[in-house]
């Protein structure tokens, strides 16, 4: 897992944060309008969930889950309109880094959530 310059251009992130879910926690649904969030899963036991909003994109309203953490480490980049959610499937606390592409602005905050049940996405975290 790398987020360097060396190979490519990359869009150097405006804040770094570190994010604790707790051992069986679930933490759903959320979504960007403006931003992409910039995801590192380096240990633990998670189990993200993407869901496309974008009416023009191939993967529209299309699933993807990927079990991630130490077994599977990745930096997992999410676009604008991707709702996603984070199982901590593990039985210890499980920590990511993110490094979203803007700044918060806590006077317009980028940051929408969905209700955990919406009948609109089609997952349920067990």
């Amino acid at each position: 897992m790398l987020l360097s310059a060396l190979k490519q251009p990359i869009q150097a992130p405006p804040h770094v944060y570190l994010v604790t879910a707790e051992p069986k926690s679930i933490r759903a649904w959320v979504y960007h309008k403006r931003q992409s969030d910039r995801l590192a899963y380096t240990n633990g036991d998670v189990r993200v969930v993407l869901y496309d909003l974008r009416t023009d994109s191939p993967t529209y309203q299309k699933l993807n889950i990927l079990d991630v953490g130490a077994a599977n480490k990745v930096l997992l980049t999410i676009p604008p309109f991707v709702v996603h959610g984070v199982q901590n499937r593990g039985m210890a606390a499980a920590t990511f880094v993110n490094m979203p592409t803007n700044v918060y602005d806590p006077e317009n905050p980028d940051k929408s959530r969905v209700r955990y049940d919406h009948p609109g996405i089609p997952y349920k975290f067990d």
